[in-house]
């Protein structure tokens, strides 16, 4: 059914040109524009369009994923700005235009097609609704990624003639996304609209009550170190309203043979280039976390891993070291050799995590756990203890491996025996740490949201890539640079927000939470 909506949405859909497209005088007005489409299916286009982090940006920067080779794809490796991986997110959710998006149109447009088309319409209150919420994502994305963006007038070409839009304040938007999930999740009513075009949850009310408040949750730990008493009172109100409860409340997307991961599809075409790093590795191995052998594979030959039995046993299983090319990997300590067409090193594990049938997931159960256990740890909520919180984040991320291949299961007493191992067994003086570190492990597959808890946080402690020749001057990117098609499209706009950023439009300026 799925398979089928997309088919019809991509037949039929003429694109709402974004705001950074050229041409906007030459669209042509006719009766069959997408304002009369029915507005489920472009809801269920916005839902595959979700951006995913492919594995080369964000899993790059925060060190679970690396690419030793010289050239585009290893731009995060080498601490270089490349425009074709900065301007991923920007592309995917303003036009559609990258290669992880699903339509030619990105879910802003889409979204805000929607909301023009159903405000005011009692019969579809709950579809209104939820795509303010999924509205409120894409744009919680955007400013974790490059702070200041077109906002208010996104997605207004078609609908207001805003052809150049404004960028608004980073923290303005912040304030109005917390608005808009707070009141969009209250007003979902399970008596009124089921939408069954939804992907996620069938138009399960239930739970896309308990996706809103999960990702007001999120939007509220942002501000744990910038704004620790606003961090305090969103959390608070997340809680009160009802998080998610177990893994079946998980947002993801499903894939099958003929719609595929993207972000899988991508490192099949060249897996003798993509290894597992060395942090990540050695965090799973030394922890004891029975989830390696899903993640991570040896194979005889790197070039034909994706098609290959890989080697899952934990103690052959070795990442990559971070700050060497192919050209100085020879030199680093304990090098393993090269193998085949590639290096003696870890990859993905392509049966399981790897699969082009693999899920895609955006807010999880386990997610939610860690980030109650850091709020319970800082004092916000009494609801539970911290311990409790982050042993039922564990076991639920251990679980959520079943979505990927049922027969990747992890018994209780396995799961149980990994969190009362003193490595990872909860501790007061070291509870930071241990929470976020294991939000970072839980959020493999998740690369946006794993990038900006390691910028909240400041876990795990990660050592910077000393890459020769970076254009970076910290240890760590902080943000993304703007696309050029900005500069020259839409120039004054952007002008303003690079100062009003703090400027300038570099990976070191960092996002209004990170300061």
């Amino acid at each position: 059914m799925k398979n089928l909506i997309r088919i019809i949405v991509i037949a039929i859909w003429v694109p709402v040109i974004s705001s950074c497209n050229k041409g906007f005088d030459q669209l042509n007005i006719n009766p069959n524009n997408p304002t009369e489409l029915d507005a489920s299916f472009l809801f269920t286009s916005a839902q595959f369009g979700t951006h995913g982090a492919t594995m080369e940006t964000e899993p790059t920067i925060v060190q679970q994923f690396v690419n030793p080779f010289s050239g585009i794809t290893s731009a995060f490796n080498f601490n270089q700005l490349n425009q074709t991986y900065t301007s991923q997110n920007w592309n995917a959710e303003y036009t559609g235009t990258n290669s992880g998006a699903t339509s030619s149109s990105g879910p802003v447009q889409l979204l805000v097609q929607i909301l023009s088309q159903l405000k005011g319409n009692a019969a579809r209150t709950n579809l209104y609704n939820e795509a303010r919420i999924w509205k409120a994502y894409q744009f919680m994305m955007l400013v974790d990624s490059y702070g200041n963006v077109p906002y208010s007038e996104a997605g207004q070409a078609y609908l207001s003639n805003v052809l150049t839009p404004k960028y608004d304040n980073q923290a303005m938007i912040y304030t109005d996304l917390i608005n808009e999930v707070t009141a969009a999740t209250a007003a979902l009513d399970p008596t009124k609209d089921i939408v069954k075009a939804d992907v996620f949850y069938g138009g399960n009310i239930a739970q896309w009550k308990r996706l809103g408040y999960s990702l007001l949750l999120r939007l509220g730990m942002r501000y744990s170190k910038f704004e620790p008493a606003k961090a305090q009172a969103i959390v608070q109100a997340a809680v009160a309203g009802g998080v998610m409860t177990s893994n079946a409340d998980n947002c993801y997307l499903k894939y099958n043979t003929t719609y595929v991961n993207p972000v899988s599809q991508t490192i099949t075409a060249i897996a003798n280039t993509y290894y597992l790093a060395a942090p990540f590795v050695d965090q799973l191995k030394n922890s004891g976390d029975p989830r390696l052998k899903f993640i991570s594979g040896k194979y005889a030959n790197p070039l034909s891993a994706p098609t290959s039995i890989p080697d899952t046993i934990s103690a052959n299983q070795f990442g990559l070291p971070i700050g060497y090319s192919n050209a100085t990997l020879p030199t680093a300590p304990g090098f393993r050799g090269s193998n085949g067409s590639g290096f003696n090193y870890s990859q993905v594990n392509y049966s399981v995590f790897g699969s082009l049938t693999a899920p895609q997931f955006f807010i999880t159960h386990a997610q939610t756990q860690l980030l109650l256990a850091e709020a319970a740890f800082r004092g916000w909520i009494t609801g539970s203890t911290p311990d409790v919180y982050y042993a039922n984040g564990i076991r639920a991320a251990m679980d959520q491996w079943t979505t990927y291949n049922p027969a990747a299961i992890i018994p209780l007493a396995t799961q149980n025996a990994f969190i009362n191992n003193p490595v990872n067994a909860y501790t007061t003086a070291n509870a930071l740490n241990l929470i976020n570190t294991q939000y970072w492990v839980a959020s493999w597959g998740n690369g946006t949201e794993a990038f900006a808890n390691f910028r909240r946080s400041g876990f795990p402690a990660l050592s910077p890539n000393t890459m020769p020749g970076q254009n970076i001057t910290g240890g760590f990117v902080r943000r993304f640079v703007y696309p050029t098609l900005e500069l020259s499209a839409n120039s004054t706009n952007y002008q303003a927000a690079v100062a009003d950023n703090g400027g300038p439009d570099n990976m070191d300026t960092r996002v209004f939470w990170d300061k």
